[in-house]
């Protein structure tokens, strides 16, 4: 390339020429650097949206094959609730967090355990080995053997399920002299007419609602015991019990939850093919609201079946009564509710979309190169304030507000600080650009729960509590009717509160059944107080002994 100038007219410029020659120089250089970060760009942003679509590849696989762990530094890890059952190991994913998980330890096995499992179960038979007659004797020198000590085994029968008929017979009077006619006052039954009890129901209601059993799956298992109830049948003994018995607890534990300064809500999906004026493909809702273990209120959660996913439910459903914090997802509804409603973001939809992003790189980065990316750094990060969560756990809520100034809020501001250097430099289209914009949109909801001791990092509480539901729903795919659906969030929520007051369900549902069809039509309040599933005068065999 020839030189724009010979070195004799360099020598020759004046001071003033030369130094508009470097400033010209100079503009031009900076013009080079300029296009060439352009082009930097261009091909980075090329790179992106050649990526995108094998990112989105990649994640739908794992969605629908892989693992369904999310996990990140310092060992923190959560399940995702509604996969759980179909989550498979990913060895990938398992090498590359393995160094920063903590080591596990083999647990010992702690003596008289057995004892403890099978005390809380009735002994019917017991078997006894004894030496009798001449076998006592010892053959060789023949004295009589004396007992060193006596050894006791005990094992667990299984009793499979059977059914048994309850009789009565009610005599009826008459006076020989004027023919007035008198039987004397029985209980009433629980569905006139109806051969159902409340151990049948409650049963039946277990089956479905806790365990997940289709009402068709419990027809074909009562006709393998000789029983020939129909699926029609059971559905309307759920549909009625649900609306007479179950709907005033409902309504008592829903003044509660209106009182509680802390609540959680979430949506699921749901199918119902009888709605009027819908194509049997449109999808429903089932709102969820519920108390958690911090909150200071009873734990209780409450399933509410709407039409649609507009955000004048949750209005609606919380009123004018509900003043405190709101903890839910990212949804926008959720943003536009009354005055007196605070709402607090959740940590775990933005770790996923990091979570997302972090897999989708995997194919095309070493581990060591995953451990330098974005999105393993915010995993990390976030990883840290969940791991303050668990040492804090069991403090009182003044106490986590301390520790809520005294660390996490440090954390939480480095990490929003480091977000938005990249706010206005990432590819919106990518995933880490919608992890890194969706966290940083929600950046003053994800802060809040720093500012009381009762509230949690995440929505993970009612994400749990739409657990069963989720599992439940897979099974039974739909509801037939409107009033099925309804039905189904009564009982939803009676016995998803049970099992958070750490309650068997069948029997608090068959105690509870058998106590509200006593009262009659119109049972008193302070009656019904007694057998909400935190009340302390339910019976002692409602309660389990195992607290999981």
């Amino acid at each position: 390339m020839e030189p724009i100038f010979t070195d004799k007219q360099l020598n020759n410029m004046s001071r003033e020429d030369l130094i508009s020659l470097m400033k010209i120089v100079q503009e031009q250089t900076k013009k080079k650097d300029t296009e060439i970060q352009l082009l930097k760009d261009k091909q980075k942003e090329l790179e992106f949206l050649n990526a995108m679509l094998s990112d989105r590849l990649t994640l739908a696989q794992r969605k629908q094959f892989g693992a369904s762990s999310e996990k990140y530094a310092e060992g923190y890890e959560q399940m995702n609730l509604f996969n759980e059952a179909e989550a498979s190991a990913d060895a990938e994913t398992e090498e590359l967090f393995e160094e920063i998980r903590p080591s596990s330890y083999k647990r010992k096995k702690r003596k008289g355990k057995k004892e403890e499992d099978l005390s809380n179960f009735e002994t019917v038979e017991t078997r006894t080995y004894k030496l009798e007659g001449e076998a006592r004797y010892c053959p060789e020198c023949g004295k009589k053997y004396s007992v060193v000590t006596k050894e006791t085994v005990k094992r667990l029968r299984f009793v499979p399920a059977k059914f048994e008929v309850e009789e009565e017979i009610t005599y009826v009077y008459s006076c020989p002299k004027c023919g007035a006619m008198k039987r004397p006052e029985k209980e009433p039954s629980l569905i006139r007419g109806s051969i159902a009890t409340p151990s049948l129901v409650a049963g039946i209601m277990n089956a479905k609602y806790v365990n997940g059993m289709p009402l068709a799956r419990q027809e074909r298992e009562f006709a393998r015991y000789d029983l020939d109830l129909s699926t029609k049948t059971m559905a309307n003994w759920i549909i009625n019990c649900a609306d007479r018995y179950l709907k005033p607890l409902y309504q008592l534990m829903k003044e509660e939850l209106l009182e509680s300064r802390y609540i959680h809500c979430d949506e699921s999906r749901i199918q119902v093919l009888g709605e009027p004026d819908q194509k049997g493909t449109t999808q429903n809702w089932m709102w969820v609201y519920l108390t958690d273990e911090f909150s200071g209120s009873p734990q209780m959660v409450l399933f509410d079946y709407e039409r649609t996913r507009a955000g004048y439910h949750p209005v609606n459903f919380l009123g004018d009564r509900f003043h405190g914090y709101l903890t839910c997802d990212g949804y926008q509804a959720y943003h536009s509710l009354g005055e007196g409603i605070i709402v607090s973001g959740c940590l775990t939809h933005a770790r996923r979309r990091f979570d997302a992003a972090l897999t989708a790189l995997k194919k095309d980065f070493t581990k060591e190169q995953l451990k330098e990316t974005v999105a393993y750094q915010a995993m990390s990060r976030i990883g840290i304030l969940y791991k303050i969560e668990d040492m804090i756990y069991d403090k009182t809520p003044e106490e986590k507000y301390e520790e809520h100034q005294k660390q996490s809020r440090l954390v939480m501001n480095t990490l929003f600080e480091w977000l938005h250097t990249m706010e206005d430099s990432v590819d919106r289209s990518s995933l880490i650009g919608d992890a890194i914009l969706y966290t940083l949109n929600q950046e003053a909801y994800l802060k809040r729960y720093l500012e009381d001791g009762h509230l949690s990092i995440d929505n993970n509480s009612a994400e749990r509590a739409l657990k069963n539901f989720a599992v439940g729903r897979r099974n039974w795919l739909f509801a037939k009717s409107v009033r099925g659906a309804g039905a189904s969030a009564l009982v939803y929520s009676i016995t998803e509160t049970a099992l958070l007051n750490h309650l068997k369900p069948y029997a608090y549902l068959t105690y509870i059944l058998d106590e509200l069809r006593k009262m009659g039509a119109f049972p008193k309040e302070k009656e019904l107080k007694k057998l909400l599933p935190w009340s302390e005068d339910l019976p002692e065999y409602c309660r389990t002994k195992l607290k999981k």
